[in-house]
C-alpha cells in the first residue's frame, strides 16, 4: 500500500527527509492506507519549521493556509499537499480552537494532541509506522477511541463528540467505553460548535452505513440538536434510516417525516442546509403523503406535475419506508408512467404562446392563466395534449375570460 502513494507524495516526503528533517504522511491518509482505501487527501507533519517548509519547496507554489499554527499548503503537479510542523497544542480558552501552538521535535508530541487513536498514527518511508497510541489494533478491532482521557479532549474541541460519532457511522466502527460515556456526558458542550460545522457532521453522519445504530445509541445526542423532533417516535424513524440509500436528501426526510413540511424547512434553515437540499426533503415529505392515497393516473400526473420526476425513486422508497407498506403495485404504476413521457409542465404542451396569441389571449398574467389551464386539463384527462384539442381548450375558455 505504501509503494503507490501518488508521486508528488512521495516526493515531498523524499525532499524533507533527503534534507535531515523528518517528514511523515498522518491522520485519516494513513487511516484510509491501513484499510487499504485510497486517501480523498494526503496531510503531512514535519520537524521543519514553516519557514524552513517554504524554502525546502520554494521551486513549489506555497500557500500560508494555516502559519500560525504551522501549517503550509505546496502544490506539486496541481495536487494540494498540507504540511503542518510538529507541535503541542496550548489552552482551548473557547472549547474550540487553541489560543496557540508550540513546535515539538518529535512526532510522538505531535501525535498526542490529536482526537481518536485511529487518527493519530503516521508513516515515514524510512522509519515506518509511527504508532504510540494503538491506531493500528483499534483500526482491527473497528472501535473510535480518544487518544488519552476523553473528557480532556472533549473539552479542548467540543466537534471531536460529533465527528466521534460520525467515524463510527461512517467507518461502521463502534465506540470504545470510556469514549461513549465521554460523548454522553458532554453532548452539551456541543453549544460553542456553530451550526455550519454541526451541519457539515450531521449530513456526513446520517449518509454513514452505521447511522440507524450508532444514533440511535447516542438518541441524547439526536435530541440535543434536534430538539424539534418528536420524542414519542424518535427510535423509530432512527431505525428507519437504515431502510434507504445513503443519500441526504432521503436520510433527512426520513428522520423529519413527523413534523409538517413547513416545521422540516424551518428546522433545516436553522441548521443552514444548503437550499436546494432544503426544498427536496420537505417535498418528498409533503408529497409522500399525497402518494398514499393516488388512486388513479390524474392523481399521479397532478403529483408529478408540482413533483421533480426525478425524485420519483426516492419518493416511492421514502413512502415505503415510512409505512412499510408495500409499493410494488405503486412503483410499477409510477415507473409505467412517467416512462410514457406525460406532460408535466407548460413547456411540454403541444401549443405555447405564440399559438395562444393568435387566438387573442394577451402575453403576461393572461397567458400565463391559459398555459396552466390547458396543462391542468390534460393532467386530468379533459383533452388530450394535441395542437387541435389544446387551440379549441384555449378559445372556449377565452371566449368566456
Amino acid at each position: 500500500m505504501w509503494t503507490d502513494l501518488p508521486a508528488p507524495v512521495t516526493e515531498a516526503l523524499e525532499r524533507l527527509n533527503a534534507q535531515g528533517y523528518q517528514g511523515f504522511l498522518v491522520g485519516g491518509c494513513v487511516r484510509d492506507l491501513l484499510r487499504g482505501v485510497p486517501p480523498t487527501d494526503y496531510d503531512m507533519t514535519t520537524s521543519a519549521t514553516p519557514e524552513e517548509v517554504k524554502k525546502l519547496f520554494s521551486d513549489k507554489n506555497v500557500v500560508e493556509t494555516g502559519v500560525r499554527h504551522g501549517t503550509v499548503t505546496v502544490f506539486s503537479r496541481g495536487m494540494p499537499l498540507e504540511i503542518t510542523t510538529f507541535r503541542t497544542d496550548g489552552s482551548y480558552s473557547d472549547g474550540r480552537h487553541p489560543d496557540g501552538v508550540t513546535f515539538a521535535s518529535t512526532i510522538e508530541e505531535d501525535l498526542a494532541r490529536r482526537d481518536f487513536t485511529v487518527n493519530a498514527m503516521a508513516w515515514n518511508p524510512r522509519k515506518g509506522l509511527a504508532d504510540p497510541f494503538g491506531g493500528r489494533e483499534d483500526l482491527q478491532k473497528r472501535l473510535i477511541r480518544c487518544v488519552g482521557e476523553p473528557s480532556r479532549r472533549f473539552d479542548e474541541d467540543a466537534l471531536r463528540i460529533l465527528r466521534g460519532v460520525r467515524f463510527a457511522s461512517v467507518l461502521g466502527f463502534a465506540i470504545e467505553e470510556n469514549t461513549s460515556r465521554a460523548i454522553h456526558a458532554q453532548t452539551p458542550l456541543l453549544a460553542k460548535v456553530s451550526i455550519e460545522r454541526i451541519s457539515a457532521e450531521l449530513a456526513k453522519l446520517l449518509c454513514g452505513a452505521g447511522a440507524a445504530d450508532v444514533l440511535t445509541a447516542f438518541r441524547d445526542l439526536v435530541a440535543f440538536l434536534l430538539p424539534e423532533l418528536p420524542e414519542v417516535s424518535l427510535d423509530t424513524r432512527l431505525q428507519a434510516l437504515a431502510s434507504v440509500p445513503r443519500e441526504p436528501a432521503l436520510r433527512l426526510a426520513v428522520l423529519l417525516a413527523d413534523l409538517p413540511p413547513h416545521e422540516a424547512g424551518k428546522l433545516l434553515r436553522r441548521l443552514r442546509m444548503e437550499n436546494k437540499l432544503s426544498l427536496q426533503v420537505t417535498a418528498l415529505i409533503r408529497e409522500q403523503r399525497t402518494l398514499l392515497t393516488c388512486t388513479d393516473t390524474p392523481c399521479l400526473l397532478r403529483l408529478f406535475r408540482k413533483f421533480p420526476p426525478e425524485l420519483a425513486e426516492a419518493l416511492l422508497t421514502l413512502t415505503e419506508a415510512l409505512h412499510g407498506t408495500s409499493m410494488a403495485q405503486m412503483r410499477g404504476r409510477v415507473e409505467s408512467l412517467l416512462a410514457s413521457s406525460p406532460c408535466l409542465s407548460v413547456a411540454q404542451l403541444a401549443v405555447g404562446g405564440k399559438e395562444l396569441m393568435e387566438l387573442g389571449i394577451p402575453a403576461g398574467e393572461k397567458m400565463g392563466e391559459a398555459l396552466q389551464m390547458l396543462l391542468e386539463g390534460v393532467t386530468d384527462g379533459k383533452w388530450e395534449n394535441s395542437r387541435e384539442a389544446l387551440l379549441s381548450a384555449a378559445k372556449s375558455w377565452h371566449s368566456v375570460c
